[in-house]
């Protein structure tokens, strides 16, 4: 569920939020929402605030065919917005373990699946009560990624800048068809 809030920016921060925008090409509300929502994430991690009920599917099967961090069979754009918006709040909570992850990461069924399993192993986390043992495996996770990232050939020639999501992304409809039956 998303909620419109308004608010008021002084003159040279909105002309660097319409700066930011344009070269992130997303409007610059999109582009405010996500600097929240990063910001709201790390008050969350830093104990300021209670961690956010997260609306991310379990790790359960969704729909009783694949995973939840796999997109289902056929192709789901809400599936896709969903998850687009997990993935920007896991790079806000965790830029550093991150910060190597290449542009256009969704091009990579390895990347795209690893992010969404890390998005959703996070959540369930978030959601309640756990053994802390599977927190201390979470972040040990991540943190190989992130030197897997760092380690890949080719170097970063160009790091991933969260934003809105991608017409590529958005549009894009999975290659794991339903298999016959």
């Amino acid at each position: 569920m998303s909620r419109r809030k308004q608010i008021v920016l002084r003159d040279p921060v909105d002309d660097q939020l319409i700066e930011l925008a344009a070269a992130s090409d997303m409007p610059p509300a999109t582009l405010a929402a996500h600097f929240v929502e990063s910001c709201v994430a790390k008050a969350a991690k830093e104990r300021k605030v209670r961690p956010e009920r997260p609306t991310t599917p379990s790790v359960s099967s969704h729909g009783g065919e694949r995973p939840a961090y796999l997109e289902p069979y056929g192709g789901d754009p809400d599936w896709r917005r969903q998850m687009w918006g997990v993935i920007v709040a896991l790079h806000g909570r965790y830029p550093e373990q991150l910060k190597a992850l290449k542009d256009k990461w969704w091009a990579s069924e390895y990347e795209t699946e690893m992010l969404c399993a890390l998005a959703v192993w996070r959540g369930e986390l978030d959601e309640g009560p756990h053994d802390p043992r599977e927190e201390i495996a979470f972040h040990h996770q991540i943190s190989d990624y992130g030197r897997t990232l760092s380690q890949q050939g080719g170097g970063v020639t160009k790091a991933w800048k969260p934003g809105g999501i991608p017409p590529e992304w958005a549009s894009a409809s999975s290659e794991h068809k339903r298999p016959a039956r």
